[in-house]
């Protein structure tokens, strides 16, 4: 066999090797569309996009990956006088000046968070960025709306700052979680 023919024959290997990832991806893509409910019927999912997904006193939920700028921990903080309790002071993000938001005192919730090491995900909307502490960042996702889907029981947050529920596929199944809405928090009154 010539040098030629061996690369032909590996082309076509390859191509096929290729052909068949992808025909397994849009299999895998097709079953998860398409999920059924406890009755046995389809049920169709709607893709919402990427979210970053965060835990807030044990409550899961989501922010669209669209308002973060970028999530990490939370470094030098600078008090400032006559701010609200909830608003932390400021930080310095690459020469920027920008507002530290205290979620867990904003919406009132008893469980403490401690000074060290602290998580935050900076969200940002027409002008206005804010450092929002957060208990864990757990993943940036894919998350999918189901028909008939309902709210869960808002356990931290306020409902006023949820969207919406939202789920996303795992091995182990589907992990539904709220839709945090960022959006409200950063228009609100209160940080203005």
């Amino acid at each position: 066999m010539t040098a030629q023919q061996e690369t032909s024959s590996a082309d076509v290997v390859l191509t096929a090797l290729l052909s068949g990832i992808d025909q397994e991806i849009a299999e895998e893509l097709r079953r998860e569309q398409q999920l059924t409910d406890d009755s046995g019927s389809a049920q169709t999912l709607t893709e919402i996009g990427r979210h970053i997904c965060f835990t807030l006193a044990g409550q899961h939920l989501a922010v669209p990956l669209s308002l973060v700028i970028e999530v990490g921990e939370l470094e030098t903080v600078r008090p400032l006088p006559f701010l609200p309790s909830w608003s932390e002071g400021v930080t310095n993000l690459r020469g920027e000046i920008v507002s530290v938001t205290n979620l867990a005192v904003l919406f009132k919730i008893t469980e403490k968070i401690p000074k060290k090491g602290r998580t935050v995900i900076i969200l940002h909307e027409k002008g206005m960025k804010t450092a929002a502490i957060v208990d864990k960042i757990t993943g940036t996702r894919l998350l999918y709306r189901k028909e008939g889907m309902k709210h869960l029981d808002a356990a931290a947050v306020p409902v006023d700052f949820i969207s919406g529920s939202a789920l996303f596929l795992a091995e182990n199944g589907e992990h539904e979680l709220e839709l945090f809405d960022g959006s409200k928090l950063l228009s609100s009154i209160r940080l203005q």
